[in-house]
């Protein structure tokens, strides 16, 4: 059963509101969870362990496939970023440009819905900070979000049909 809520936003806070809505609804870690089995992290801006061992590819291949059609088209967005020379770091208004969405809050919400799947195959979280661990590299400057991806990510998801 599910309850009707209302509850208010800063305007500023909308992306980071629908990414941690995104992730509630998934069952996803919460930035500041804390239990006995918390989430695995890794360092921003490094690859993820995982994408160097043995069925590495299997495992990108079944996230890739659970994945939306937005949430793909836009990591499609982050991929060819990682893929150019540095690396390129999107902002918000960028990446709705890039995908035709109607808002930012659009795009945050989708990345919330690829958080969900992040989540449902066990995938570690970016370790930015004490408290602060998130599904995907970006910038937590209130004036200035920016959303990137590792080329390493890049290139093993590209390997699987991105």
């Amino acid at each position: 059963m599910y309850r009707q809520v209302t509850v208010y936003v800063p305007d500023a806070r909308m992306e980071e509101f629908y990414i941690r809505f995104g992730d509630f609804m998934g069952g996803g870690p919460s930035p500041s969870s804390e239990g006995e089995n918390p989430p695995a992290r890794h360092q921003a801006g490094q690859p993820p362990a995982w994408t160097r061992e043995q069925g590495a590819e299997e495992r990108a291949a079944a996230f890739w496939h659970d994945v939306t059609d937005p949430g793909r088209d836009v990591l499609r967005v982050l991929i060819a970023g990682a893929e150019e020379e540095p690396p390129r770091h999107f902002l918000p208004a960028d990446v709705v440009a890039a995908v035709g969405a109607k808002s930012t809050q659009a795009i945050a919400g989708i990345l919330g819905g690829v958080g969900q799947v992040v989540s449902g195959h066990d995938l570690p979280s970016y370790d930015y900070e004490p408290g602060r661990a998130w599904h995907f590299v970006w910038d937590w400057d209130p004036k200035k979000r920016l959303y990137s991806m590792a080329p390493e990510m890049a290139a093993l998801l590209r390997m699987v049909g991105a």
